[in-house]
């Protein structure tokens, strides 16, 4: 009798986990840890797949499934955004959440590098099993026009991955920046794309864009259009 119960007790412990995992829905809370990761992951692969944008709104979680949406909120100051799944993590002890750089950046994590969070999944991903390892479907509207550069501008990125770049277009856009442009260029034999703030006719007037730049959670430099 006793070795039955024992057998049953290491059972249940076994099934815990899994039965955690199964029960995520909408509605899910969490608080924890969060941490974020960026420059040294940025352009590798995640476990869904998907190469790592720390431009990008998204996450990692160690239980809740790729393509859920998970509304983050840093319990100190009261900041929120809204992040999709696509990565498996945190891998260090007692942390709960990895979020991208520009989601840290959204709740005004990146100075200290961790805050404590609330979780809440406000959606999943609904669609057949047959069609989830399809990946993530997404469509832009694209306008292109020669542009002619002077003067001073800031450089935010380069890319060889042109999905890194798009998605970086756009959340420049939503942070209401319009006057984006993508530089072409040949490196060691390489094509790369680069994003240029500006024209702006002085070195002042670009410095003082990356600043705002920067509150926004982007990184660059100024350098000047010859």
């Amino acid at each position: 009798m006793q070795r039955n119960t024992a057998l049953m007790f290491v059972l249940l412990l076994l099934l815990v986990p899994m039965v955690s995992n199964a029960q995520i829905s909408i509605g899910f809370t969490e608080e924890g840890v969060a941490s974020f990761y960026g420059s040294k992951f940025h352009g590798k692969k995640t476990s869904s797949g998907e190469l790592f944008n720390m431009w990008a709104m998204t996450a990692a979680h160690k239980t809740i499934p790729h393509n859920a949406r998970v509304r983050v909120t840093n319990l100190t100051n009261k900041k929120s955004v809204l992040v999709r799944i696509n990565d498996h993590g945190p891998h260090v002890k007692g942390r709960i959440i990895d979020l991208s750089r520009a989601a840290a950046a959204k709740i005004g994590m990146i100075g200290k590098g961790t805050a404590r969070v609330k979780l809440e999944v406000v959606a999943l991903d609904d669609r057949p099993d047959r069609e989830k390892d399809k990946g993530n479907t997404e469509f832009y509207s694209v306008e292109i026009a020669r542009a002619r550069l002077s003067g001073y501008a800031v450089q935010l990125a380069s890319f060889e991955h042109m999905g890194n770049l798009i998605h970086t277009l756009d959340r420049l856009n939503n942070a209401g920046v319009n006057n984006a442009y993508v530089q072409m260029a040949t490196v060691k034999g390489s094509l790369v794309h680069r994003i240029i703030v500006g024209d702006y006719e002085t070195k002042a007037a670009a410095a003082w864009k990356l600043k705002t730049l920067r509150e926004k959670g982007f990184t660059g430099f100024v350098f000047q259009i010859r």
